[in-house]
């Protein structure tokens, strides 16, 4: 782990991005302005991000996704959280802190309020037989919490899907 920007990861690995999620899905990347530096392991984050981007492409690309949705538009966001902020969402799993959070988010089929809360068992898939492993959410959410962080999925079927994931702010010793 290193102490970082997370615009600097999107901004590494977005060219990789286009490239995955193709050319009938726009890829929308904005940034807050003084956002915390995070401390976590680039790569790891880069893998969070190739998995969520790989996902939210199939939901809006064929694979149960729906073809009239296409094109499809991908957004990442990095956003500055206040202890403030958090205060305000009255959450009773992300304690009150400076966060930076990573937004992903899709206009694919969404998922069933049914299975949202299964999203993050491991070998758990709501692609075709065949088509997924189901290892890409449990990866994801390990990253995220050896990082530190909290991982929160919201979807509406027919509208998409939005994770977000907050790091906390890294203050130096």
């Amino acid at each position: 782990p290193q102490v970082l920007q997370l615009p600097d990861v999107v901004a590494e690995v977005s060219t990789l991005l286009k490239r995955l999620i193709g050319d009938r899905i726009t890829l929308q990347v904005t940034h807050d302005r003084d956002l915390g530096a995070v401390r976590a392991d680039p790569v790891q984050l880069e893998q969070v991000l190739l998995n969520l981007a790989v996902n939210a492409r199939d939901a809006m690309t064929g694979n149960g996704g729906d073809e009239s949705k296409v094109p499809g538009l991908l957004k990442l966001v990095t956003k500055r959280v206040t202890a403030a902020d958090v205060r305000a969402m009255k959450s009773e799993i992300l304690p009150i802190g400076d966060y930076t959070a990573l937004i992903v988010e899709d206009n694919g089929h969404g998922i069933k309020p049914a299975l949202l809360g299964k999203i993050f068992e491991p070998f758990f898939t709501t692609k075709d037989r065949g088509k997924g492993t189901g290892l890409g959410l449990s990866t994801v959410y390990g990253i995220v919490k050896q990082s530190g962080g909290f991982i929160f999925a919201d979807s509406e079927v027919g509208k998409g899907t939005r994770f977000t994931i907050y790091l906390p702010v890294h203050v130096p010793d």
